[in-house]
């Protein structure tokens, strides 16, 4: 048991902060992306953040295997490097006495991945889409920031000096480059009103420009009005059978049995299931890819691990794809998981022999 904890506390660190700063890189790039979206109306800060915690479930699914398995591999490494894995061999310890803890910890984080990929996934899906939805609502619910250009209304900029106590803007200057020429409209004051599915501008003492250079036009107004489509302000609740992403366990097994658009049902039955298997996969390439020469550093297995990654989540992400378009049967996904699985079986069952592939360590160490 001693060993057991003293490996989990070389473990547990770099897993943990492995997990925080990925995490928040790239809640950080999404959080970026959202605000470059949807950042005009000031409501939508609350919803950003809103939307950045229902990502976290399918961001953990990416980010746990992949923290487990480093930080794995850092631990292995740095015992081959300071000779404690030597000095734990020769006390008669094999090497799957030595993380026989971590069979333990792979199987606790299978548990927990799989309760978030069937549980909590599709419910911040949901959510999201749901706050997405809210979101392009209140864009079209119009306000106008002063001294601001205000655009998002499908080819219209606005600009306005200021509001009144009566909701009058003043000092009002529109662009509408919908029909792909630039028209401009300048005026005094303007009132907008609201439509069921449109916003409209009534425009007073002002003038309407039109063409560039000689064949410019301007037309001068005392009153005008400027029609423009907006969002829905009514945009119905999106509810978790409105798609397989989105359904609740109960709801995606009866929409297998039922038939209906089956492609897209079993591709996501599979892959709740699937992604979360990932770590126990993981697990049995840890120790191979690990046992690396002593001057070789850490380098050539941490790389090796990287690859081994992108190869299996690029390997999942084509699977998925030809499976929901109907390409592939579902039971393709898991044959594609269980030649990775083999293929770390075998390694593992050499490296406990001290008899990996010359090959194999040739590519892992190649200054070796």
């Amino acid at each position: 048991m001693t060993i057991d904890r003293y490996l989990l506390r070389l473990w547990i660190g770099p897993f943990m902060g492995g997990i925080f700063f990925v995490l928040a890189v790239m809640l950080v790039a999404r959080a970026l992306k959202l605000l470059g979206a949807y950042s005009d109306n000031p409501e939508t800060w609350s919803l950003i953040a809103s939307l950045l915690l229902l990502t976290m479930p399918f961001f953990l699914l990416q980010i746990v295997p992949a923290a487990f398995f480093l930080s794995l591999q850092n631990t292995i490494s740095g015992l081959q490097q300071h000779s404690e894995m030597d000095a734990l061999r020769a006390s008669g310890l094999s090497y799957r006495r030595m993380f026989r803890a971590f069979f333990v910890v792979a199987a606790l984080l299978w548990g927990g991945l799989t309760y978030i990929s069937m549980v909590m996934m599709p419910e911040g899906q949901l959510g999201f889409n749901n706050i997405i939805a809210r979101i392009y609502a209140m864009q079209g619910s119009i306000s106008f920031a002063p001294q601001r250009f205000t655009q998002g209304l499908g080819g219209v900029s606005v600009y306005v000096d200021g509001e009144d106590e009566q909701g009058v803007y003043h000092g009002v200057i529109l662009e509408d480059h919908r029909n792909g020429s630039s028209v401009i409209y300048s005026a005094r004051s303007a009132r907008f009103e609201m439509g069921a599915s449109y916003l409209l501008l009534k425009l007073s003492d002002g003038v309407r420009l039109e063409g560039e250079g000689a064949d410019q036009r301007m037309l001068a107004f005392q009153r005008y009005q400027v029609s423009i489509p907006v969002p829905d302000a009514t945009r119905r609740v999106l509810h978790s059978f409105d798609h397989v992403t989105m359904m609740t366990v109960s709801e995606l097994w009866h929409k297998l049995q039922s038939g209906d658009n089956h492609a897209a049902a079993v591709a996501e039955w599979n892959r709740r299931l699937l992604l979360p298997s990932t770590v126990l996969v993981l697990l049995f390439f840890a120790l191979p890819l690990s046992l690396t020469r002593k001057r070789s550093g850490k380098a050539g297995a941490m790389i090796a691990g990287i690859v081994l990654l992108l190869l299996i989540y690029n390997m999942q992400l084509v699977l998925h794809q030809q499976v929901s378009q109907g390409t592939f049967p579902g039971w393709t996904m898991w044959l594609g998981q269980c030649v990775v699985l083999l293929i770390g079986l075998y390694l593992s069952r050499r490296a406990e022999e001290d008899r990996l592939p010359a090959l194999f360590m040739r590519l892992v160490n190649p200054a070796g």
